[in-house]
Parts: C-alpha cells; structure tokens; sequence
C-alpha cells in the first residue's frame, strides 16, 4: 500500500490541483493507498511504524516541502521506498533527480552560528538568498518570482568579501555577490547554476560570482540559465570538495532549498546522509508498480 503524503499550503494552495490528479492515477490504476496531509501526522516515523501495511510513500511538495521531510523526519529510519513528485512553486531538485530516475541521493547539512539545518539541493549566501527572502515574502508568488525579484536584489543588495574554505584550502574573494552550495544542478526556478553538479555524488560544487558590479551581474544572470556563467571564469569560480567552510564579515541572509535564515556569518557545510529517492514517473507506475500490487 502507498502512503501519499500532500502539503495542502504549498504553492499557495493550488497543490490541491495537483494532489487530487495523482488520486484519480492511483484510483484508475488500482492501487491501494492512503492520502495524508503533512499538517495531520504528527510524527511520520510513528505513523509508519503504526501502519506496517505501507510498502511506498509518494511525497508530493516542491523543495521547501522536501527540506521540511530531511529536517523534520528520520528519513534514514523508514525502510519504505520514497517517491517524489512536484507540486510546489520551486521544484528545482525534482529537475535533477527525474534526469537520473533514482538514485542514492547526498542530503548534507549546513552548521551555521545561529543552528544547523539540513539541505538536499543547495544553499547559498549573497545575492540569492536576498531574492529568496524577497520571494519568501511574496504574497503573489509565482514561477517568475525569483526573475523578478533579482531586479529588486540588485538595487538593495551591497556587495561583500567572502572567505570560503573547501577541504582545507583557502580562498578570499572580494566585490563578491553570492556563493552557493550545491548538490543539484539547479536553483531559482530552473536556473542551471551548478552545471557540474552530481545529486548522487559526495562532493559538493561550489560557485562564487565576484569582481562584478550590478551592469555585470545583469548580464551574468542571463547566461546562469543555460549554465554559460561557467565560461566566464574571470568572474565566476567553480569549487568542489566534501567540506566547504564560508565566512562573511557581516551577518546575513541565509538560504536552504530556499528556505531563509537571518543573521549568519559562519556556514560549515559536510555531507550529512545518503538515501535512495525515486522521482515519480508514471509510466513506471503503469508498467511496474501497478503490477506489484496486481500480482
């Protein structure tokens, strides 16, 4: 039996949408399961202990959903398989899992001066976690949300040295407007940030966009969505080890799977778990999981 679990808040609500197609699948397919609300278990690891029927669980959120699984669940104590699928706002992992299918995925963890948090596509300082504050505080957020409010970053935001250490070796960047630390390959809403990047991989990548004032920034911006950013190697920086240190003078803004702290200066970044996700496809399910449950 699957257990699909829906955030009902997501995407402004509208994720009801979304949730309501994937029953109507599951009952034309006639596979058995049961429909719960993240806002209705309490605890999920004592739901599925309790309810030992459950084989699968199909979670159903964008990136801020699933952050709110890694850092709220045990995921590395639930035997059943997890699947995902979008139905949020922002579903820029769920674009580097379908690309592989499944896999075991890395979920790192983000030690900062005000707490640790866990992450599974990326997290990022500067620039882009300003436009991530400025999204979170969208009222009529939308796909264009994160283009749009880069505009409104670009005015606000001062530009800052940082220091960033990546398995021991040391680097100081100066007229810096962001660093981001990725696991996937995209962030923003599909912008190919990270072009490098391996989900399944223990290393992280890391980008720093430096040495720019805001014409260059502009103009930067439009080449992060085909990954070109990468050719400007002047003024962007391409890192990747397996624990990444990141220093700030000032406290700032914070960003995890979009998701926004405040008032970090001190982020310390290493692999927390590896676990297995399998991106939900529907012609798997009509050719294999449907059977499972047939035969």
């Amino acid at each position: 039996m699957f257990l699909i679990v829906h955030n009902p808040l997501s995407n402004k609500r509208r994720s009801k949408f979304r949730t309501n197609r994937m029953v109507k699948f599951f009952k034309r397919h006639s596979i058995p399961f049961k429909l719960r609300s993240t806002l209705k278990i309490e605890n999920l690891n004592d739901y599925l202990e309790k309810n030992k029927k459950i084989t699968d669980i199909l979670y159903l959120g964008g990136d801020g959903s699933i952050n709110y699984l890694i850092n709220n669940v045990d995921i590395s104590k639930i035997k059943q398989n997890i699947y995902l699928a979008k139905s949020g706002s922002g579903n820029d992992f769920l674009r580097s899992l379908s690309r592989i299918h499944h896999g075991d995925i890395t979920i790192g963890k983000a030690s900062t001066n005000i707490g640790d948090i866990k992450f599974i596509n990326g997290v990022g300082i500067g620039i882009d976690s300003l436009i991530c504050h400025y999204v979170d505080n969208d009222v009529n957020k939308s796909k264009l949300s994160y283009f749009l409010h880069f505009f409104r970053s670009i005015i606000k935001y001062k530009r800052r040295d940082f220091d960033v250490i990546v398995d021991g070796k040391e680097y100081h960047f100066t007229k810096g407007y962001f660093v981001v630390v990725q696991n996937g390959k995209y962030f923003g809403g599909g912008m190919k940030g990270a072009p490098y990047a391996d989900i399944t991989d223990d290393n992280f990548d890391v980008c720093i966009a430096h040495s720019l004032n805001n014409l260059v920034i502009q103009l930067l911006f439009l080449t992060v969505y085909m990954g070109w950013h990468r050719f400007i190697t002047k003024r962007v920086t391409f890192l990747k080890g397996k624990e990444i240190e990141i220093k700030v003078k000032d406290p700032y803004y914070f960003q995890t799977d979009g998701e926004v702290m405040n008032g970090v200066d001190k982020i310390k970044i290493t692999k927390d778990i590896s676990r297995k996700f399998y991106a939900f496809r529907k012609k798997d399910f009509k050719n294999h999981i449907a059977k499972k449950f047939h035969s």
